[in-house]
């Protein structure tokens, strides 16, 4: 059996990232079915943060995804009506590109700092490598759990349910507290606790400016596979089963630990799309 580990950086206002996760979760399905001996092999998924809006003012309200969307393109000075035209013309696109993987993407969610998500992803990733370390002592899972997603790949993508298709307000606490006791992070109430004391926070920001000062990372969704092979963008499935590929055919057993934005040399092409800061309405 082979552990294959996937580090993604992202952030949860990132439609991109979203699609990229789902184009993965397609590569890892068609891996474990078609290649030999791939379904006794392991995946593990990490999460890291990128703040697409690092400006963007903690304890604050989150404001309309159109509103934002609008703002963004006046900046480049854009009338009113050419602005909305570009507006529904991107909408359009994008919906077009999540019908392509099983998203109705519905515009309606409010958006604003992404810290308190990066708060709550990482304390899921802390409880889901303390249940592992519990799991290991008790003599380790059965094959059958390799394809099981783990609490923090599960968080995650209840966020991007939530933001992208549910119109949730990113921003809000107590809808971060809801999806928490929802996906089995914790109760409610404990986590809106945890979520008003600001624990965590400092980890969160300094890992995100990490990212973005020495990684040099200039958006997202980033993944690196095995701590090794890159993949920038939302790319298509053939780009990550390469890579798992070469995990299992070159002997890698387990991913070597390493900051996953730094700058290693990867095999992804590198050229699909990602959202970047300021990039405009089709991120943020």
């Amino acid at each position: 059996m082979t552990i294959i580990t996937v580090d993604i950086t992202s952030d949860p206002v990132c439609p991109w990232c979203y699609m990229g996760k789902i184009r993965l979760d397609r590569a890892i399905a068609l891996y474990q079915k078609v290649y030999p001996g791939g379904r006794h092999d392991t995946f593990r998924i990490a999460w890291h943060p990128f703040y697409l809006e690092p400006d963007a003012p903690a304890d604050t309200p989150g404001v309309l995804w159109a509103e934002r969307h609008a703002q963004k393109l006046a900046r480049h000075g854009n009338g009113e009506a050419e602005t909305d035209a570009k507006s529904r013309h991107l909408r359009g696109q994008l919906a077009a590109k999540g019908r392509q993987h099983g998203i109705e993407f519905s515009f309606g969610g409010k958006i604003g700092s992404t810290r308190d998500a990066h708060r709550l992803i990482s304390l899921a990733g802390r409880k889901e490598k303390e249940e592992k370390r519990d799991d290991e002592k008790n003599g380790g899972r059965d094959d059958d759990d390799v394809a099981e997603a783990g609490l923090q790949d599960q968080v995650v993508m209840q966020l991007f349910r939530d933001f992208f298709e549910g119109e949730a307000d990113i921003t809000s606490r107590a809808m971060l507290a809801d999806l928490a006791e929802k996906t089995g992070l914790g109760r409610r109430g404990e986590i809106l606790d945890w979520l008003e004391s600001g624990e965590g926070g400092a980890e969160v920001d300094e890992e995100a400016r990490w990212a973005r000062e020495e990684g040099q990372m200039k958006g997202v969704p980033r993944f690196v596979v095995q701590g090794k092979h890159v993949i920038d963008g939302a790319d298509d499935e053939q780009a990550f089963l390469e890579a798992f590929i070469k995990v299992k055919e070159e002997g890698e057993t387990t991913g070597e630990e390493r900051d996953p934005t730094s700058l290693v040399m990867g095999d992804g092409p590198g050229a699909a799309a990602s959202c970047a800061p300021g990039a405009g309405a089709v991120c943020s």
